[in-house]
């Protein structure tokens, strides 16, 4: 079981300007980033690829080549980098937007007068579309 900290302890020690002013520098930069996705390796490459695909290659051609020269993508995250490149980067991941002004039909059920039962052979009953 670990210990309780009694933060009124650490309160009374605790510098708070020096804190501030490491916080201040931490503020002036960009943080680093562990990981690199995808999208970071390919950015160098962003406008050959983007018109090497205006030219007619298809993404998994791209893809392809680019496994050659010892990029390891998937064929999804290659498009997901080209369309968000597309459009400007104005998009994130998983939220995509709509375009233009379309709404959406509510369905309606199916009209059950068309349907008519019938009775198989063992005697369960179903339900057989009627033949126009």
């Amino acid at each position: 079981m670990s210990t309780r900290i009694d933060y009124g302890q650490v309160a009374a020690k605790l510098d708070y300007p020096t804190v501030e002013n490491k916080l201040k520098q931490l503020a002036a930069r960009k943080p680093t980033r562990k990981r690199k996705t995808a999208a970071d390796v390919l950015e160098p490459l962003r406008e050959q690829l983007l018109a090497l695909h205006r030219k007619g290659w298809s993404s998994s051609q791209l893809v392809d080549e680019l496994k050659n020269s010892g990029v390891p993508v998937s064929p999804a995250r290659f498009r997901e980098c080209m369309s968000r490149w597309a459009s400007n980067g104005k998009s994130r991941p998983g939220h995509r937007k709509e375009s233009g002004s379309v709404t959406a039909q509510p369905s309606t059920p199916a009209n059950q007068d068309s349907r008519s039962k019938s009775t198989s052979a063992a005697g369960q009953s179903g339900f057989k579309l009627k033949q126009p």
